[in-house]
């Protein structure tokens, strides 16, 4: 599976099945409120939103907004309620990914349960409205995933007041100095006794 951040809590994640390809936008912004340019919706699949408005995709993509299972394009998507909020679990390629966009709550033990273990974590960590360093990293230490992607934090041309990366890097001894561009993932090549966090550049 191939990851992709567009910045905000937009994640792009690509792959191939039985099916055939699939592709799937996670919470695309509206360039309107947060000032990053437009996202590129070819060939887009599947849509899970948690706020605001949505870019104009035409007829193409099934979207998702709120509560609920979804089987779409051999991806598999369950929403559940975090605050005023959606989580999304994600599944496909034998991956499970757990999506926190616009989370602003901690979690407690009836939404760890449900989203039970993932692979992948992309998690808020510039608080102004979502989790904080400090509790994103809480949230990490409670879902234990193999592999964390922090969204929702300063960047270039973002006019939403977060915080830098900076205070996340250092509650979690990471760095971001070199980001990288996209992401490849493959659940058999992920740590089983560690876990890593990968911060990705806006594409």
């Amino acid at each position: 599976m191939l990851i992709a951040y567009h910045g905000d809590a937009c994640i792009r994640l690509t792959g191939k099945h039985d099916a055939g390809e699939f592709a799937v936008l996670l919470d695309p912004y509206d360039v309107k409120v947060t000032g990053l340019k437009p996202i590129r919706p070819s060939a887009v699949h599947l849509v899970c939103a948690t706020a605001g408005t949505l870019p104009e995709f035409g007829e193409g993509p099934f979207v998702v907004r709120g509560p609920g299972e979804y089987e779409v394009h051999g991806v598999s998507v369950t929403g559940f309620p975090a605050g005023a909020t959606t989580i999304y679990r994600i599944a496909a390629e034998g991956l499970s990914i757990g999506h926190l966009g616009n989370c602003a709550v901690p979690l407690d033990a009836a939404m760890i349960e449900r989203l039970g273990e993932v692979d992948v974590l992309t998690v808020p960590v510039g608080g102004n409205g979502v989790l904080n360093a400090k509790q994103a990293s809480a949230v990490i230490e409670q879902v234990e995933p193999r592999l964390v992607i922090p969204i929702q934090y300063r960047a270039p041309g973002l006019s939403l007041p977060y915080e830098s990366i900076d205070a996340f890097c250092k509650e979690m001894g990471c760095s971001a100095k070199s980001p990288e561009e996209k992401l490849r993932v493959v659940k058999k090549e992920l740590p089983t006794d560690e876990m890593w966090v990968r911060v990705l550049a806006v594409d």
